[in-house]
């Protein structure tokens, strides 16, 4: 089941390729869940904010233990914003 929802947390890389480049990113929130980044023009712009924290709003699947989210918009918070 997929639901809108907004999460903050930090974005991190998730995966490379064999030259080191990163294919994917993911958001660690403050309670420490990971949601990995689904594939998107959106999701994909996140390579540039690497260790910023963020909020974003998307839509969340969980399956089994893996949790996802396809972003649908984000904001970068300046350091120490905490809404």
């Amino acid at each position: 089941m997929e639901t809108l929802t907004s999460i903050k947390g930090i974005i991190i890389p998730a995966s490379w390729d064999t030259n080191g480049n990163i294919l994917s990113t993911a958001i660690v929130t403050f309670t420490e869940d990971v949601f990995a980044v689904t594939d998107s023009d959106c999701g994909r712009s996140l390579t540039q904010h690497l260790r910023e924290t963020v909020t974003m709003t998307g839509w969340v699947s969980v399956h089994g233990s893996s949790k996802h989210i396809h972003v649908q918009s984000f904001q970068i918070l300046d350091p120490g914003e905490t809404a």
